[in-house]
């Protein structure tokens, strides 16, 4: 007699014609149990609220080798923390069928449920996750477990790296994939076992990984690396002009200990040909930013003219003042993030150096700018000296009255405490006069004026 038909007759034995509770979960068991036979709805019914369900189908999944191991192994790792103590162990036994290398695809698809198992406390699960971990370091299915790994992501590459490495007698080809692979916390953890290598074998991983792109794995590979290294100023020295400012900020902490001075650095890259490349852009605009080096004229406008934007960006940073000319070229740059940099450069420097340049550009540019861009550029102004541009430009343009004392009313409109201590207390009362006036002659609204008059 099968399972299945074993357990419903029993069911049908047990009921009574009182209506209980018992009565109603052996019933609920029954309808529930009437449409199964495959392995498909047994490991469904292993999810259900009736206990009795549950039961039935892990004895049936661990009683029949499932063509849908995948899945079945999932479901009896679920039960095998059940809150009821039955099916926990039902679920146990179950899973010893797959704890074998012939059912390796079907544990390295449940590893994840294996990691989540770990921090469940209805049992103990120790035999169990050991057993499956013994499995997965088997040498004969290591190459396809250490594969396996190199697709995986977060939790399940980090429990596979490492029992990979708790198996690996001679791990220098593991690390050297771990140190590439796709997740970050993979090859993190690569580096730190590469210092307990001996150094020869680590200084060759670790040169190796320096190599690679990814300013975070870079840090900690320098950082482990320059203690191995016999003679360590190469590395500093190309680290000082790195695209990276976390591996300069190292470089710089680290160069006066091996007698490096990085201005001499600087200094020597400036006198050969100008870069060409984007990291080795980044690396002197970098580089010279933090040491405060004012770079030649011809670099800046090298810098400021290439083709990438994240140099353009980077370079903005370095405009000294008497540069001005080329950092308002720069906001006509179509990238707004390069526009935006060239903004928060002008917004440092005084009001009477940036003047004349950003009325020019507004007077230009005013109708053809964005918002976004027309906005960031009016508020360079001090408060009062944007009153001052749209009289002027109301004033110059009679023709298009009514555009500019529209743009008066929102500007009055928009004010609720007039900070400005640029724009002297004179020239102040000159412009509130005018507003005043505009206001007399039914221009704009008297409650906008008063706002800020």
């Amino acid at each position: 007699m099968s399972t299945l038909q074993f357990w419903l007759d029993r069911l049908r034995n047990k009921q009574t014609l009182a209506s209980t509770w018992a009565d109603h979960r052996r019933n609920e068991a029954l309808e529930a149990l009437a449409g199964a036979g495959t392995h498909s709805s047994w490991i469904e019914l292993s999810h259900h609220h009736n206990g009795f369900v549950r039961e039935i189908a892990v004895r049936e999944l661990c009683a029949q080798p499932s063509p849908e191991a995948l899945v079945a192994l999932v479901a009896l790792i679920d039960r095998s923390n059940d809150w009821v103590p039955q099916i926990r162990d039902l679920a146990a036994v179950g899973l010893e069928h797959y704890l074998s290398p012939v059912h390796v695809h079907a544990l390295l698809y449940a590893v994840e449920p294996l990691i989540a198992l770990t921090a469940r406390q209805r049992a103990d699960h120790r035999k169990t996750l050991k057993a499956a971990r013994a499995v997965l370091q088997s040498p004969v299915i290591r190459d396809e477990v250490q594969a396996n790994s190199l697709t995986r992501h977060g939790k399940a590459a980090r429990y596979l790296f490492e029992l990979l490495l708790e198996s690996d007698s001679n791990p220098g080809a593991l690390l050297r994939s771990a140190l590439a692979h796709r997740e970050v916390t993979v090859r993190l953890l690569a580096v730190s076992a590469c210092q307990k290598l001996p150094a020869t074998q680590a200084r060759q991983l670790l040169l190796e990984a320096l190599s690679q792109s990814g300013a975070k794995l870079r840090v900690w590979v320098l950082r482990a690396l320059l203690p191995l290294l016999d003679e360590p100023r190469p590395v500093l020295r190309e680290a000082l002009l790195d695209a990276s400012a976390s591996i300069r900020s190292l470089a710089r902490w680290a160069a006066p200990s091996s007698g490096i001075d990085a201005h001499a650095v600087l200094f020597d890259r400036l006198k050969q040909d100008i870069p060409s490349k984007k990291r080795d852009w980044l690396g002197v605009l970098g580089l010279a930013k933090e040491l405060d080096v004012e770079l030649d004229p011809q670099w800046q406008k090298e810098a400021l003219r290439s083709r990438y934007p994240t140099v353009r960006r980077t370079a903005i940073s370095t405009v000294s003042y008497d540069q001005l000319p080329e950092l308002f070229k720069a906001l006509d740059d179509p990238l707004d993030s390069v526009f935006s940099a060239a903004i928060a450069q002008l917004n440092k420097l005084p009001w009477a150096l940036v003047k004349l340049g950003l009325d020019t550009q507004l007077d230009r540019n005013w109708h053809d700018l964005s918002v976004m861009r027309r906005n960031a550029l009016f508020q360079l102004r001090p408060l009062w000296q944007q009153a001052a541009y749209l009289l002027d430009r109301l004033d110059a343009e009679p023709t298009a009255q009514a555009f500019w004392l529209r743009q008066l009313r929102m500007w009055c409109d928009r004010q609720y405490q007039m900070v400005d201590p640029v724009t002297p207390k004179v020239e102040r009362m000159a412009i509130a006069e005018r507003l005043v006036k505009l206001a007399a002659l039914g221009l704009i609204g008297g409650d906008s004026v008063s706002r800020v008059v």
